[in-house]
């Protein structure tokens, strides 16, 4: 029967260097989402020949599937940005913002890297592109106003909540800072700052 698990990983914060750490477990390795008995499960099925068929064939069957990009068509709003593979290196990923198909999965995100694949793509289907959100970061802006001249730049939501998110934790740390450890005001700020940072339309009236 096909089954469906569901791992919870207790996340740990050290309180001086506000590091976060994944606590380990013999069902799935770090940076792994497929579970040892599914690896395990695909090794033996490698090792059956049920097909009675050599190794080589297997292989070479593997390398005649080849995947065609077609560098003549670009959607109108591409997103770009950066995601950790390999434990912790950064990778380049490019999709369409409305929808959410991925464009392009380069292996690092070199500018050079991402330059010279999308200048693959001719310019006809650059200039169809007239939106693209990136993060805060700006590596990545000057590459763009030379690949997609009719393009906008536009910082995306995300990036912005996170940005003010951790300013106003910055700030709200300083200032409890101020107070005695064992004041109200102290205790209040350490204790409850989920509230200070939550929704406004989250919260209740107090009567």
């Amino acid at each position: 029967m096909a089954t469906v698990l569901k791992l919870r990983k207790r996340r740990f914060q050290c309180k001086v260097c506000r590091r976060v750490s994944i606590a380990k477990n013999s069902l799935v390795k770090k940076n792994c989402q497929i579970s040892q008995p599914v690896w395990a499960k695909i090794t033996q099925l490698l090792s059956e020949k049920r097909l009675h068929i050599s190794v080589s064939t297997v292989q070479r069957q593997l390398n005649a599937f080849t995947l065609k990009e077609n560098f003549e068509v670009l959607p109108e709003i591409l997103s770009w940005d950066d995601f950790a593979r390999n434990k912790g290196r950064l990778a380049f990923i490019a999709q369409d913002f409305e929808t959410m198909k991925i464009v392009a999965v380069l292996e690092n995100n070199r500018q050079t890297t991402s330059k010279n694949h999308f200048y693959k793509y001719s310019r006809q289907a650059r200039e169809a592109v007239r939106v693209v959100p990136v993060d805060m970061s700006g590596a990545y802006i000057p590459i763009i106003r030379k690949l997609f001249p009719k393009a906008e730049i536009v910082l995306d939501r995300f990036h912005l909540v996170q940005h003010l998110s951790r300013a106003m934790m910055t700030n709200r740390i300083a200032i409890m800072k101020s107070f005695d450890k064992k004041s109200l005001p102290y205790r209040a700020m350490k204790n409850h700052w989920r509230i200070l940072q939550k929704d406004s339309r989250k919260l209740s009236e107090l009567l």
